[in-house]
């Protein structure tokens, strides 16, 4: 796993542009890094070495041709094609997927490429012939790569930190839209970065930039055809073996590879089929205490039970509220795309524990999208009746809640019940996302000021989604809310989530259940496969019982996540109110001060749990100031001119 940057047209200052850009990213890869500046391009590496220790080094360029090329990510199966292009009487300079994947480029060109391999990646490649310069992100967006275009000249980097050391990017703003998108969905979907200027490339795609010009053309889209007709037995039986062939491409490495492991189906599925395939295996978990953790956040003890039933090596590491803040503050200082999912906790706990052992570890990412493991699926079946639902009711359900007594474990029922009013009166494709929300627009509207509420934000918000739905238009809602999932929620949140948690402590995290072969095949089967009455993931737990007890296939599920109300109220009350309140922070004039001070004053009192809204505004306030103070040249966004 890497880290990647560069730009066109350098100038006299690009090798120290680039050594600052790679710098941004050094986390990313902390094993090495390298330069490549010409006449046409400047591209810098940052390397944590995974396979071929002593080979891999990047940029790789052909002098001959002028092709370069610099890589993030896994190709998985390599070895294979490897063999493929020996076969063709192609030398490869040394046994790393690095070379792999660039003499696929130089014989296939990108899309065919790309088109044939599997893996987590994003790169960039300069066509020596044309001059073309390329870049490609995977088919999930389980990479990342963020890219912008100013004064004629195109600027990439795996994160957005390194464009804002660009000389172009360096005075770069918040983008007003996108932190309208933050506050909510709690992340940003479509091609928002947060920033002004700074595009995300959308999973599936290619860019190119050709004599001047820009194209933009997506390669891969997940299925959206006819399901498969296939007896479940039929369909048991293919993913299992498909599942079993990704663990054992995925643990393929030249450095210690374990497993994180919380008890709940994904994690002990690929647990054991790990352990199967590399018996010395460390499965790895990581239990949080405090006062303001209850039974309901503590997964420990299904973890060891998985464990104990599979035979495996657990490495069990104790975490306090120490830990915790240490946490808070390296997340609140490190992101560069606003992401406030608080789950970003404890993940980014769990990487860095995890990295005192292993430098990859497996995870479960994906299931849920792929087999339908989130309530919103069930509750989803209802969503053409709660359309009717007048949207007024909305907030008298969430003002009869706010009476009921406070309660503060894991998804309580008061907190689904006002989330779930979200919805009410909203489009069908829409109400999903709704009920996930820190807060209802209607209250969303009140926290800015009239003046800097970007024009039609709802509208704007939601456009990413409504294109991705009349994709697939005519789905009944339970197919059309898989599909969104897949294309928004996962690559948006999870995988991002995942990639900063593990990227910010140097450790590489790979997701058997997106293996493009298994994948594909999942999403090709019914959704009576998936949901089966009120069985979520049905045909995945048929394949979990042959391996794990049914105490594990038939646990709820249960989300990673931390009491972010509770410790709002406690451990990161101070900092948060501080960030909260700065008049100094670019976005401060963008919201009503009072009205941030009374979710404040109210949240504290526990009269109301404002934990979600509170952490959203916390973490766009953070990363909009970050810049300001890094730079000491942020551009503050005027507030007059909301369009």
């Amino acid at each position: 796993m890497c880290g990647i940057a560069g730009f066109t047209a350098p100038g006299p200052e690009a090798k120290a542009v680039l050594a600052a850009m790679t710098l941004a990213l050094a986390h990313r890869g902390p094993d090495g890094s390298g330069l490549f500046v010409d006449r046409e391009v400047a591209f810098g590496h940052t390397r944590l070495a995974i396979i071929d220790l002593a080979g891999g080094a990047q940029p790789r360029v052909d002098e001959a041709s002028g092709d370069a090329l610099v890589f993030n990510g896994e190709i998985y199966g390599y070895k294979a094609l490897a063999d493929e292009l020996r076969g063709a009487g192609i030398p490869l300079r040394d046994r790393s997927d690095t070379e792999v994947l660039f003499q696929l480029i130089r014989r296939h060109g990108v899309r065919g490429a790309v088109e044939r391999i599997d893996g987590m990646f994003a790169f960039a490649f300069r066509d020596g012939a044309t001059g073309a310069l390329c870049l490609a992100r995977d088919r999930f967006g389980e990479k990342p790569l963020y890219w912008g275009q100013r004064q004629g000249r195109l600027v990439f980097a795996s994160e957005v930190s390194a464009l804002l050391c660009h000389p172009l990017f360096r005075a770069t703003g918040p983008d007003r839209r996108a932190a309208y998108d933050l506050l909510l969905f709690e992340y940003l979907p479509g091609t928002a970065s947060g920033w002004s200027g700074i595009e995300k490339l959308e999973p599936g795609a290619i860019l190119t930039l050709k004599d001047g010009r820009i194209s933009r053309e997506r390669y891969w889209q997940p299925h959206l055809g006819p399901p498969r007709p296939v007896p479940p037995d039929e369909a048991v039986d293919q993913l299992d073996e498909l599942l079993r062939r990704s663990v054992r491409h995925q643990i393929v490495a030249d450095v210690p590879v374990g497993v994180f492991l919380s008890g709940g189906i994904d994690s002990s599925l690929v647990t054991a089929l790990a352990a199967e395939a590399a018996p010395d295996l460390t499965a790895f978990t990581v239990r949080i205490g405090g006062q303001q953790f209850d039974d309901s956040f503590d997964e420990t003890a299904h973890a060891e039970a998985a464990a104990r039933h599979l035979g495996v090596r657990h490495e069990v590491v104790e975490l306090g509220t120490a830990d915790l803040v240490a946490a808070f503050d390296a997340v609140s200082t490190r992101l560069s795309e606003p992401l406030a999912d608080s789950s970003l906790l404890p993940s980014y706990l769990v990487c860095q524990a995890a990295r005192r052992l292993m430098t990859v570890a497996l995870g479960g990412d994906g299931a849920d999208e792929l087999f339908a493991g989130y309530p919103n699926f069930a509750v989803q079946r209802f969503a053409p009746a709660m359309r009717r639902v007048p949207a007024a009711l909305g907030p008298l359900l969430r003002r009869a809640v706010e009476a009921l007594p406070g309660a503060e474990g894991y998804m309580n029922r008061r907190f689904l019940l006002a989330q779930l009013s979200h919805g009410f009166g909203a489009a069908v494709a829409r109400q999903s996302f709704l009920w996930m929300a820190p807060m209802a627009p209607d209250r969303l509207t009140r926290l800015w000021r009239p003046q800097a509420l970007p024009e039609e934000a709802c509208s704007a918000a939601f456009a990413p989604i409504d294109r991705r739905a009349a994709e697939a238009a005519g789905l009944a809602p339970v197919d059309l809310l898989l599909h969104l999932f897949l294309v928004t929620y996962l690559p948006e949140d999870i995988l991002t989530k995942t990639d900063r948690a593990s990227m910010f402590n140097s450790l590489e995290v790979r997701a058997p259940f997106l293996d493009r072969r298994f994948a594909e095949y999942a999403l090709s089967l019914p959704t009576k496969l998936k949901l089966h009455g009120h069985t979520k993931k049905y045909i995945l737990k048929r394949l979990a019982s042959r391996y794990l007890p049914p105490a594990i296939v038939a646990r709820k599920k249960h989300g990673f996540a931390v009491p972010i109300g509770a410790l709002i109220r406690t451990l990161f009350r101070e900092r948060c109110r501080d960030v909260l309140l700065s008049r100094a922070n670019p976005v401060a004039d963008w919201f009503e001060r009072a009205a941030i001070e009374a979710l404040i004053d109210e949240h504290q009192s526990g009269r109301h749990d404002h934990g979600k809204k509170l952490w959203a505004l916390y973490i766009l306030f953070c990363v909009a100031g970050r810049q300001a103070t890094s730079s000491g040249t942020v551009e503050r966004p005027a507030v007059a001119a909301a369009h």
